[in-house]
């Protein structure tokens, strides 16, 4: 899912490479507004809140019913058929509100909905076969690529510092200042101890050595 810029914090790590991205649930919470759009996803609207079909140049404010009567296809369809992202939304800005604040005023007003949703939906197997199908089609697609490499660009700091955090921690946890003071320390070890004494796996104290000797 592409990020908005200046909606959204900045996610905090990323757990796979170009896919996972992990937020901090008090930052969500902190940007997050009852009744707004929940969808993440870019309009694909024009400036003046109609997407045009690209099958047949109409334009309209949902493509989703236009496709079902004059194409016979669904919106997956129209996508593969035009090697469009699945992130594109078929839809003006003003109808993913509307459709929005009615989802949201619902299970408000009944709390069972959800479950019932939740229920009625596709297996999460099937689910994740078609989004990975999804992606297959469109990887090399220059705005999906564009996409992700800005996305990498502002997630892999994050990480890395979330990682070196990580790390500082367990070396004060096992005594020491920092990990660079804690590989410092344990240099004369072999490199299986000296991971045992701090904490961490023999890889990383491997790696953190040769980085030092770099440095």
């Amino acid at each position: 899912m592409q990020q908005q810029r200046g909606r959204w914090p900045e996610p905090v790590a990323c757990r796979v490479k170009g896919r996972a991205l992990l937020w901090d649930l008090h930052a969500l919470h902190a940007v997050a507004r009852h009744g707004e759009v929940r969808s993440r996803r870019p309009a694909g609207a024009d400036t003046d809140g109609l997407v045009t079909c690209l099958s047949c140049g109409h334009r309209y404010r949902s493509l989703g019913p236009h496709l079902a009567r004059a194409h016979r296809m669904t919106a997956a369809e129209y996508r593969a058929e035009h090697r469009l992202p699945a992130s594109i939304a078929l839809m003006a800005t003003d109808v993913r509100a509307a459709l929005s604040q009615a989802r949201t005023s619902a299970m408000a007003d009944d709390p069972g909905l959800v479950g019932r949703m939740r229920a009625a939906s596709l297996p999460q197997q099937e689910l994740c076969r078609r989004s990975a199908d999804v992606r297959t089609a469109t990887n090399d697609l220059p705005a999906v690529r564009a996409a992700r490499a800005a996305g990498a660009r502002r997630s892999l700091p994050a990480a890395q510092q979330a990682r070196r955090n990580a790390l500082d921690a367990k070396a004060v946890a096992a005594g020491f200042t920092s990990m660079a003071a804690a590989i410092d320390a344990t240099r004369h070890l072999p490199s299986r101890t000296a991971a045992t004494r701090i904490g961490i796996g023999a890889s990383t104290v491997k790696r953190w050595r040769r980085r030092s000797e770099r440095d």
